[in-house]
């Protein structure tokens, strides 16, 4: 029998009960859409999967966004469809320390969504915890609950930014978030900004307030004034009453909505502790592509 408890006041459930390792059921599928519509972040409590049952289960919910360059990525220690987000090369070795100036993931501990720097709709995420250090020592991973933020919002402010469209743009939020960013980063890695609106609405009708680290700006507004507003929201929707920390077992899956909660997170200030972390990111539609291909789909399309 599968459960969901509420582990936040105001968001974040936990499964228990689920086995991902089996053949996937319609009760599954519809008590985990359920309670995330419900919650908005859960963590489904699971003994150690393969990628492959991963993928499977994400698969379940809607197409992949796959990894950049994702078609000519080899077959290494994990499956091609994941993200990799952890300490480890790709022979699994720790990697160096690398100072926060020059290291790209440190802009990943601001509050953020995750692919929100793309123009393809991102729906949710599924990190899964394969080898998690101590709590001590690092590596927990925030969330906060832009649905409850949105709700206590002032009226004009919710009024004022209903229509407005923020500008996410990936390395203008690395470099505010003290990155040294360089052309040779940019060149590297392509990621000119997109827009999304500032308040997204639920199929439920329900609303949140789609800021975060990558979001540096408003359409229409000068560049001061747009990144003063955003900032200020985003300084409302990271209160500690709106946020969870959730401390890694492994074989842990959390699972967020990008679109109705951020999140960030800790430093890791050790190279003593492996860790090895996979995401599966699920888009609202489409075909299972990179979001290179995507954007290169969107300029060969006549207007």
């Amino acid at each position: 029998m599968i459960t969901v408890n509420k582990l936040h006041p105001l968001f974040f459930g936990e499964i228990v009960g689920a086995d991902l390792a089996a053949e996937p059921t319609e009760e599954l599928r519809q008590t985990v859409q359920q309670a995330m519509d419900d919650h908005g972040v859960c963590v489904v409590r699971q003994g150690q999967i393969t990628d492959e049952q991963h993928i499977r289960f994400a698969r379940l919910f809607g197409p992949l966004e796959l990894p950049p360059g994702y078609g000519s990525r080899p077959r290494g220690r994990m499956a091609p469809e994941l993200f990799f987000a952890g300490n480890l090369d790709a022979d699994g070795n720790i990697l160096p320390l690398t100072p926060a100036n020059r290291n790209v993931a440190k802009g990943a501990e601001r509050f953020h969504a995750d692919s929100s720097f793309n123009p393809l709709p991102s729906k949710w995420s599924m990190l899964r915890g394969v080898e998690c250090p101590p709590s001590d020592v690092g590596g927990d991973t925030l969330f906060c609950d832009l649905r409850s933020a949105y709700d206590d919002l002032p009226q004009g402010t919710r009024d004022r930014i209903d229509s407005m469209m923020g500008i996410h743009d990936f390395w203008k939020g690395r470099a505010y978030a003290g990155l040294e960013v360089t052309d040779e980063m940019r060149a590297r890695m392509p990621m000119p900004p997109v827009l999304h609106p500032l308040v997204r609405v639920h199929e439920n009708g329900r609303k949140a307030v789609f800021v975060g680290g990558h979001c540096v700006g408003v359409e229409g507004m000068g560049e001061a004034e747009g990144h003063a507003l955003v900032e200020q929201i985003y300084d409302h929707v990271t209160q500690d009453k709106y946020v969870h920390r959730h401390q890694w077992t492994p074989g842990d899956i959390v699972i967020w909505d990008n679109r109705f909660a951020l999140h960030a997170a800790t430093p890791l200030n050790s190279d003593k502790h492996r860790r090895d972390m996979r995401r599966a990111t699920i888009n609202e539609s489409g075909d299972e592509i990179d979001a290179y291909e995507y954007r290169r789909r969107q300029q060969a399309t006549p207007a």
